[in-house]
């Protein structure tokens, strides 16, 4: 069925077709239903507490007995500075957006993610068959992973990153290309350089390896994966195809936004988190990108908007929501999630075939 099985043997899955385990829109439901159609589903664990993830995984170990995976942040980027402040320009900024839709003062920053030596000790007690890393990983956690018998699989968005992502010990590395939805994985050098497309990326990494390779980025339909396929990628992984997908926890104004967006519509940005990611462009990126001030470090650029956010999404106020999305987005279909799977399977096939014929 698929000629290069790689990746497939590896993650023990039928399809090369991987869920991206993004932090937010994933869920047990849409975990279960990607994998039990076939491929891999994937949640994203980064900002869930130690008892909440045990919770998670096991819900989603009673929905399915097959393979999934779960995706952390590495260790080194949670470091939170305590005595960071907002400049006096990004404090008036924000708290005038606070003031206009009633809520109170900008609120202090605090941690996020992590701490991500215990949530993989959580991962490794319930015995998570796949472990994915984002902005990087380092040896130790590599080894400790699989010692436990899980699969390793990492983010690299250059050949550099690829190459030492394998002398790390990791079993498959994802070729995060510059149009994927979300953070870019960048762990070495300035992301700007790092901004390379999935068909310049994928290849070149594909040379430079020996492990399967994943390709990611922009990948929306059946002529996307196709042409990863062919550019020597074992399998693919999606994410905003995913988030059409009635089991995604995505706000509906996300979600209506995602349907009339285009790829023009994306931009990548450091005001959304404090590290670069690509989302619909909207007023809050517009404003806090004008301004002549350092940003505060990454998470807490991202933990000062927690309220505005929320608040914004509960309203239908997309001016202030962070709506991830990559630049495939104009391909956006809502669909359930099994369905989106079989249907990706079956136009493949048949656009393979019909290619080998002539």
């Amino acid at each position: 069925m698929w000629n290069d099985k790689r990746a497939i043997d590896l993650l023990e899955i039928e399809h090369p077709l991987i869920q991206a385990p993004m932090a937010g829109p994933t869920n047990p439901q849409i975990v279960a239903a990607v994998s039990e159609a076939g491929g891999l589903g994937g949640l994203g664990a980064s900002g869930k507490s130690l008892d909440d993830l045990r919770v998670t995984i096991r819900e989603i170990k009673s929905l399915t007995d097959r393979p999934f995976n779960v995706n952390l942040f590495n260790r080194s980027t949670e470091v939170y500075d305590s005595e960071a402040r907002l400049g006096p320009i990004l404090k008036e900024l924000l708290q005038s957006y606070h003031s206009d839709m009633g809520l109170g003062p900008v609120p202090d920053p605090i941690p996020l993610y992590g701490p991500a030596d215990k949530q993989l000790e959580v991962l490794i007690d319930e015995r998570v068959p796949v472990v994915s890393f984002h902005f990087g990983v380092d040896a130790q956690t590599v080894a400790t992973a699989k010692e436990a018998g899980a699969k390793v699989l990492c983010s690299a968005t250059t050949v550099s990153e690829a190459i030492l992502l394998e002398k790390l010990g990791v079993d498959a590395i994802i070729a995060q290309g510059a149009e994927a939805g979300g953070h870019r994985g960048t762990f070495q050098g300035d992301y700007r350089q790092a901004l390379v497309g999935a068909v310049a990326l994928v290849p070149r990494v594909v040379d430079a390896v020996s492990v399967p390779v994943i390709a990611a980025g922009g990948i929306m339909d059946s002529r996307g994966i196709v042409a990863c396929l062919a550019l020597g990628a074992s399998a693919v992984q999606m994410g905003t195809a995913f988030l059409g997908c009635p089991e995604a926890t995505v706000a509906p104004v996300w979600r209506d936004a995602l349907e009339g967006a285009e790829a023009e519509s994306t931009v990548v940005t450091e005001v959304l988190s404090g590290k670069p990611a690509r989302g619909l462009h909207n007023r809050y990126i517009e404003e806090l990108e004008a301004i002549d001030e350092p940003l505060l470090p990454y998470p807490s650029q991202s933990a000062v908007a927690r309220e505005l956010r929320k608040e914004a999404a509960s309203r239908g106020e997309a001016s202030f929501v962070a709506m991830w999305a990559g630049q495939g987005v104009g391909l956006f279909r809502r669909q359930p999630a099994a369905d989106l799977v079989k249907q990706l399977v079956a136009e493949s096939l048949q656009l393979i075939n019909r290619l080998a014929s002539g």
